[in-house]
């Protein structure tokens, strides 16, 4: 019976799921010419999950119900017309309330179920503009290889959230409006929207967009997820002005 043939160099040279989430953070070009020849996606996927999960069985365990609820009225207030009358105000209060009811099962449900959707989405954004408009040739599988260990960042952020909060802080998401506590309305809205891992993470993205479609630079991935999530900053921080 013939043996099996033995793996390719670059293959066998893929590192652990620990050592590829590291170079995500500090080599995100190494690690992208590596999955762009073996694009491994089910342990970063397993590995975003799990991390997912974690926090929302850590959070009601750390953090507060009085940040809890502090938070969840805030974002509440942000979409609120002003001078709502008592019938509207507790509608808004049973929503809070409904929101703080829900359990980490639940939102741990909500996690395994987004995940998956969030990378696919990612990655058909991705493929559209570089395979479709572009005339790239990366396999879908590459670039959701590429979004699952990148998402490691973003998932980064959260976990420094979730420090923060448990310190007692209700403004938890590192944006340049901490930079800008006097700016209000659309400003206001939209730099406190602004996520620096999420920004991060486009960045990485980027870079594996330079490493998977030869000829392509850092800044023409990294533009257009950029444009794309400032985009979506702007429709929420717009909402949020008019509303509230």
């Amino acid at each position: 019976m013939p043996s099996s043939p033995e793996a390719s160099p670059r293959e066998a040279a893929i590192p652990p799921l620990p050592v590829r989430i590291a170079q995500a953070f500090f080599s995100p070009a190494k690690l992208f010419d590596a999955l762009r020849e073996r694009p491994a996606w089910i342990g970063a996927v397993i590995g975003l999950i799990v991390v997912g999960v974690a926090a929302q069985f850590l959070t009601p365990v750390l953090v507060s119900e009085e940040v809890l609820r502090a938070m969840v009225e805030a974002q509440f207030e942000r979409f609120t017309p002003p001078g709502a009358d008592e019938a509207t105000q507790a509608q808004i209060e049973a929503q809070i309330d409904a929101t703080l009811a829900r359990g980490p099962v639940a939102n741990s449900v909500t996690a395994v179920v987004a995940t998956p959707i969030t990378l696919a989405v990612i990655s058909g954004l991705l493929l559209i503009a570089f395979n479709v408009v572009m005339g790239g040739e990366a396999r879908f599988k590459q670039l959701f290889s590429a979004s699952a260990h990148a998402l490691f960042i973003y998932t980064a952020g959260g976990l420094v959230s979730l420090v923060l909060m448990a310190f007692g802080s209700e403004n938890p998401i590192l944006a340049p409006g901490l930079f800008l506590p006097e700016a209000d309305g659309f400003i206001g809205n939209f730099l406190n929207g602004i996520n620096v891992f999420s920004v991060w993470t486009c960045g990485v993205l980027g870079v594996a967009v330079s490493r998977i479609y030869p000829g392509r630079s850092v800044a023409a991935g990294t533009v257009y997820l950029l444009v794309l999530y400032l985009m979506v900053v702007a429709v929420l921080a717009a909402l949020g002005s008019l509303l509230g």
